[in-house]
């Protein structure tokens, strides 16, 4: 529901708002005709926060489609999508204020050590 499946890798796809962000207006027009629904009704805050985590999640993406690409993939390719990616969620973090939920932030830092355990296995790896 927040992004939309796309078949094949294509530059429009990181333009392109997910699904629940596209349709924002007409699911906060249906949440606010049905009382039962008012309950679960997105804050601005967390509209910026799907649209944020939407951003992140095509990152992941696109550098999951580059790795799966070729035929034969090199470690060195890997090592550099996944130190790009790396990179990128270090300058995220960096730029994050201080009012971001804490459960944001969270998810990015892990998701940098995460990375990072990779680096580890890479340089213990035969195959420099």
């Amino acid at each position: 529901m927040v992004d939309r499946q796309y078949r094949c890798f294509s530059p429009v796809a990181l333009i392109l708002p997910g699904r629940a962000l596209q349709f924002r207006e007409p699911i906060f027009n249906y949440v606010a005709k049905d009382s039962e629904l008012r309950e679960h009704e997105l804050n601005a805050a967390e509209w910026d926060a799907l649209q944020l985590v939407t951003h992140w999640l095509k990152m992941f993406r696109s550098a999951t489609t580059q790795m799966s690409a070729t035929k034969q993939p090199m470690l060195s390719s890997t090592h550099a999508i996944f130190r790009g990616l790396q990179q990128r969620l270090k300058a995220i973090i960096a730029e994050l204020p201080e009012s971001a939920d804490p459960d944001l932030k969270e998810g990015l830092v892990n998701a940098h050590r995460k990375l990072s355990d990779y680096f580890t296995k890479f340089d213990k790896s035969r195959y420099p």
